[in-house]
């Protein structure tokens, strides 16, 4: 059935791409500066895995991941093409050198032909980073200590580039602005706990525009931010539930009342009440237990909490509850998942360019 719907939005968005172009479309430029990007695969203990990712020559980001629950750390450090040096504080330090081999993609397609650009092309290396890698999660709960590691480097200098408009909306861009559109009941609630910034998220995504029936989609993230000596470190724990995990009334206005029932690894339950006049009440025993620190209550009268109606866009814009826009991008790549699969070999092409908030 998902693979009939997704062949007919196909179809659609073939031939909307197809009207929208003008018999002569005027050709435009776009610039791309410099950048830089090293990443390097990581191994942990007690199951977890991840990436150790660079932005720029400052940033430094160490993610660590087991199931749906996930350990980010970011810090500020050196990085240069030749490697990386970076403090986390008291949980460990990283300081590695990289040698790589340039990686030769081939001639350009036909989509690259038509884009004449001047400036340097991009350079991309892989390789081998040796040196030291350590963190130590607290309490113990994972721990990462090796001398290498393999990964990439990626290197933009500034291009600018002429382009055709015809030939820049690709279906996979095309899906990917439908999806934004999708409409999205979400609640969000937000509370601040010995310097811990402590979010919640329950998020019920209709699907109908794509599939048709009822096919909703119900996702859930909880997440807890420190910063300290100059480093921010993220916890956070996503579910994917069922209809009764967040239960409301469905209309054109955001709902006055609402329960969450938590899916594992999620506990306990809360209720939203909005009282005309007055702020929303929040409470109940849900709970989150999250890395290095255990169960950490996510309900409460603390918590500011609102539900919005809204566009899956404007969720991951983070325009229901202010300062909460982080906690989307984990609960939706759920939702990513979920959206590919069962998809059906005609959406294959979507998949290949992954939604923005599951990178």
């Amino acid at each position: 059935m998902r693979a009939r719907w997704l062949g007919v939005l196909t179809a659609v968005l073939v031939l909307a791409a197809m009207a929208g172009t003008p018999a002569q479309a005027q050709s435009r430029f776009e610039v791309h500066e410099r950048s830089l990007r090293l990443s390097l695969r990581i191994e942990a203990s007690n199951g977890y895995d991840g990436w150790v990712e660079t932005e720029g020559h400052r940033r430094v980001t160490l993610s660590l991941r087991k199931g749906e629950t996930t350990i980010e750390a970011r810090t500020r450090g050196r990085v240069s093409r030749h490697g990386i040096d970076a403090e986390f504080g008291d949980l460990g330090r990283i300081s590695v050198r990289f040698r790589g081999r340039r990686l030769d993609f081939g001639p350009r397609g036909d989509g690259d032909r038509k884009r004449r650009c001047r400036g340097r092309g991009p350079v991309f290396e892989s390789g081998l980073f040796s040196g030291t890698i350590q963190f130590r999660g607290e309490n113990g709960f994972t721990q990462v200590d090796t001398k290498q590691a393999r990964g990439f480097a990626t290197r933009h200098y500034r291009q600018v580039c002429k382009t055709d408009p015809k030939d820049e909306a690709s279906l996979g861009e095309l899906f990917e602005s439908l999806i934004r559109l999708m409409p999205v009941t979400a609640l969000r609630a937000r509370d601040r706990v010995d310097g811990a910034t402590l979010l919640f998220e329950a998020a019920a995504v209709d699907l109908r525009p794509i599939f048709g029936g009822g096919f909703l989609v119900y996702v859930h993230s909880a997440r807890a931010i420190e910063r300290s000596d100059g480093m921010r470190l993220t916890r956070t724990v996503s579910a994917e539930g069922g209809r009764r995990s967040f239960r409301f009334r469905r209309g054109r206005r955001a709902p006055r009342a609402a329960t969450v029932q938590a899916p594992k690894p999620l506990t306990g339950s809360a209720t939203y009440v909005k009282d005309p006049g007055a702020p929303a009440v929040w409470t109940g025993s849900l709970a989150a237990h999250l890395p290095g620190i255990g169960p950490v209550a996510m309900a409460g009268p603390g918590f500011k909490a609102a539900i919005c109606n809204l566009t899956l866009g404007a969720l991951v814009d983070g325009r229901c509850l202010p300062g909460s826009r982080r906690v989307s991008s984990r609960a939706l790549s759920l939702l990513d998942r979920r959206l590919a699969q069962g998809s059906g070999s005609q959406s294959q092409a979507f998949w290949d360019a992954r939604l923005p908030w599951s990178r």
